[in-house]
């Protein structure tokens, strides 16, 4: 009795850490995908599996509004993302994400201020 129960919270923990692996990214999204706590790449559009507990998915959409961090780094919530063709714009300016080139993002300048992040609770400001 005490091998089947521990079979079946085995089975059970497994589903479940599969099911969170799986993303899956639509045509005008892409995940940018970190490695304990570092960038690595760009995924999507399509489904993909992530490495649960060292891997981390972040989606990212057109339209999404962030600010410019300097050194081509762009700050989108509390995630800074590499983008290319950041020297033309100021440290601090907001910009969009108008669409994608294969996987990297393609930025514009926006009028739209990006939302901040309050550090303690997370919500939007």
């Amino acid at each position: 009795m005490t091998s089947l129960a521990i079979t079946l919270i085995f089975s059970i923990v497994v589903i479940v850490l599969m099911v969170n692996s799986i993303k899956i990214a639509g045509q005008s999204e892409r995940f940018a995908i970190f490695v304990m706590g570092r960038f690595q790449d760009f995924k999507g559009p399509g489904m993909f599996l992530i490495a649960p507990f060292i891997q981390i998915a972040v989606r990212l959409k057109v339209g999404d509004v962030g600010l410019v961090n300097g050194s081509g780094f762009a700050t989108f919530g509390e995630i800074d993302i590499p983008a290319a063709g950041l020297d033309s714009y100021r440290q601090g300016q907001s910009v969009r994400i108008d669409g994608f080139d294969g996987s990297e993002p393609i930025l514009t300048a926006s009028a739209i201020p990006a939302k901040k992040m309050c550090p303690n609770c997370g919500h939007q400001f």
